[in-house]
């Protein structure tokens, strides 16, 4: 497998630009997306980026025991534990499955890539669904960056408007967090604050790589799917073992679609209970400084974190959204296709295939499943938990 990695001009032949923002994200986090194993990974820039995040958990739970009384600062502090931890565990988990998340990789490469040899139709499907993987991508990775500027510059926002007050300046960091020094002394607050933004690096990159990939995931099989509907709507009725045959293609197409699907929804399961949980205590702590600081300019920060939050969450949604409708639209290219000329033993393996294109492929985080429908219901129930938490500050 890593041999075929050698060679990057032939994994892109018949896939147009795909897994372009992956590969980028994983190498800044120095890891070769190509290979199952760490032998061509750089393991110094990836313990230089996530050994920031990983010891400044410290301070943040050390913040979050001292103003466990105070709403405003707590609600503060969690927001970013939370954030913090989730992307820890988004990234141990690739770790843990990496030989089996590239593996997938390779193999919905080789089934496309042999779809569009057989079937050349198949290629505008397949470029028609990577280019959607790759603005989606490289939209996402925007507006994470975006939140990660937003936190740098924080505390230089509460500066210029103290110096525009005349007030004190107060050295303020882009996270809170509990130090066993004194902030105010410049010698102790510069590298704190670059602490802080190399943190704020490590947790962005970490949850770009591997939400990034599921993006990849989702309309590759996406992209599967669609393969075999239009293979089948098309399927000529010529009788005889010919138009059997086929059609088993065509199934066989379909089914290794549906194992793929079950086999990413298994390894992102424990990922998508852990994002849409969290994310709604997010949504809840960082919605309350949103309603409390605006129209304070300091509410921006927040505002891009709530963004960036919400955007994870629809996409999440989305993406189950996706691999629900491309599995069932299997079942309508069934009756579009010309089936009333199909022989009796076609007609035959026809029932047996729609009866199993009636149950979707779904993305579940153990207790829910990954919709538009979760999505809705998480962020009415969170904009009524920051309007709880307006009155308990109050």
């Amino acid at each position: 497998m890593s041999d075929l990695g050698q060679d990057q001009d032939q994994k892109d032949q018949g896939q147009g630009q795909s897994l372009r923002v992956q590969i980028l994200v994983y190498r800044c986090m120095g890891i070769d997306l190509w290979s199952p194993t760490w032998v061509n990974d750089r393991p110094l820039l990836t313990f230089v980026t996530m050994g920031p995040l990983f010891m400044f958990m410290v301070p943040m739970f050390l913040a979050a025991h001292e103003y466990i009384t105070q709403v405003s600062l707590l609600s503060d502090t969690l927001g970013s534990t939370f954030a913090s931890m989730l992307t820890l565990v988004k990234f141990l988990l690739f770790c843990y499955h990496r030989k089996e998340f590239v593996g997938l990789i390779y193999r919905i490469r080789g089934i496309l890539d042999k779809e569009i040899s057989v079937w050349p139709d198949a290629r505008g499907i397949v470029e028609t669904e990577n280019q959607s993987d790759q603005m989606l991508s490289l939209t996402y990775t925007r507006c994470f960056g975006l939140a990660g500027i937003f936190a740098a510059i924080k505390p230089f926002v509460g500066i210029v408007i103290s110096l525009i007050r005349g007030d004190e300046i107060h050295l303020e960091l882009p996270h809170n967090g509990v130090y066993p020094y004194d902030l105010q002394v410049v010698v102790w607050y510069v590298p704190t604050y670059l602490w802080n933004v190399m943190a704020s690096y490590s947790a962005v990159t970490m949850a770009l790589c591997v939400d990034t990939l599921l993006f990849f995931f989702t309309y590759n099989v996406c992209a599967i799917f669609k393969i075999a509907k239009h293979r089948m709507i098309h399927l000529r009725a010529g009788g005889g073992r010919e138009e059997l045959e086929g059609l088993v293609q065509v199934l066989l197409l379909h089914q290794k679609g549906l194992q793929i699907a079950e086999n990413i929804a298994d390894k992102y399961r424990p990922l998508i209970f852990l994002q849409f949980f969290l994310s709604a205590l997010q949504i809840c702590f960082i919605g309350f400084q949103v309603a409390d600081l605006f129209p304070n300019p300091q509410s921006l920060y927040f505002i891009a974190f709530v963004g960036s939050l919400l955007i994870a969450l629809f996409i999440y949604s989305k993406c189950g959204e996706n691999i629900k409708s491309a599995s069932l639209d299997f079942g309508d290219g069934l009756y579009e296709s010309n089936w009333t000329d199909f022989s009796p033993p076609t007609k035959r393996a026809l029932l047996i295939a729609a009866m199993r294109a009636q149950r979707p492929c779904q993305m579940k985080g153990y207790f829910f499943e990954a919709s538009m429908a979760t999505f809705s219901a998480i962020v009415r129930s969170a904009m009524s938990y920051i309007m709880m938490l307006r009155s308990f500050n109050a």
